[in-house]
């Protein structure tokens, strides 16, 4: 489907027939609450240039939460002029009811107040247009595009029940459990141990000295020395230490 130029003249003749009629009525009713003849005629500009200001508001706005302002707005100034319409109408001619009067006297403060703070969130809005535009981070920067941007999939954050957990970290091969004789990325692969099962039976020199050569190599926590040759941890380290001690009456003997 194209929009032709006849459907644009179209819409824009009974746009200005409609605001032409609303004119009249709005200004003949300005003029009956007591207003001058200039300021009767400048009266309905008020109220129906709101609802164009906050029309263009509306759709220039995009998805910026000041759009919200911008729906108040247009629904207040077109409640007032159909209102307007209607009272001029119904009512008998003549000069209004003062209550009526008061509220037709009410309408450009007010309308000046809704528009000067248009103006205001209009400005805010380009800001943080321009501010997205320059690549800062703004609240509101995409909505107020108007422009619909087609966000990659791996750019959007993976919701709360989508997020993978976390791999468990396998424990590292050069990681000494119980902090006794840390091993290094350069340590030597162990010696083949002995079997368990013949360590009872075996001498205690040899144990010890098997012992006492796992530990020279390194790359082995006194546990792990333990568990291969047979024995307790505590027994590993009464031979480091005893082979320790043995080392240091050698340079005194």
């Amino acid at each position: 489907m194209r929009v032709t130029r006849f459907d644009a003249v179209l819409t824009y003749a009974l746009a200005a027939l409609g605001l032409w009629l609303s004119y009249t009525a709005l200004a003949d009713l300005a003029s009956r609450a007591g207003l001058g003849a200039h300021e009767a005629a400048a009266w309905p500009l008020v109220v129906d240039g709101l609802i164009l200001a906050a029309t263009r508001a509306v759709v220039t706005f995009g998805g910026h939460d000041a759009r919200r302002y911008a729906w108040v707005l247009l629904g207040c100034a077109a409640s007032a002029s159909i209102v307007g319409n209607v009272a001029h109408a119904v009512l008998p001619p003549g000069p209004v009811h003062p209550a009526i009067a008061a509220v037709v006297a009410v309408v450009p403060p007010v309308g000046a107040l809704a528009m000067t703070h248009l103006a205001v969130v209009r400005a805010r809005v380009r800001q943080d247009v321009e501010l997205h535009a320059a690549g800062g981070a703004s609240p509101q920067v995409e909505g107020a595009l108007s422009i619909e941007v087609n966000t990659p999939a791996q750019c959007v954050a993976p919701r709360g029940d989508e997020v993978p957990a976390p791999e468990p970290v396998a424990p590292s091969p050069f990681t000494d459990a119980t902090g006794d004789e840390p091993l290094t990325p350069d340590a030597q692969p162990p010696s083949p141990p002995l079997d368990p099962s013949d360590a009872g039976d075996a001498p205690v020199e040899d144990v010890r000295q098997r012992v006492l050569d796992l530990l020279a190599e390194g790359g082995m926590s006194g546990r792990a020395i333990g568990q291969l040759v047979g024995v307790s941890e505590a027994t590993v380290r009464r031979y480091r230490d005893k082979a320790a001690a043995e080392a240091r009456e050698l340079p005194a003997a």
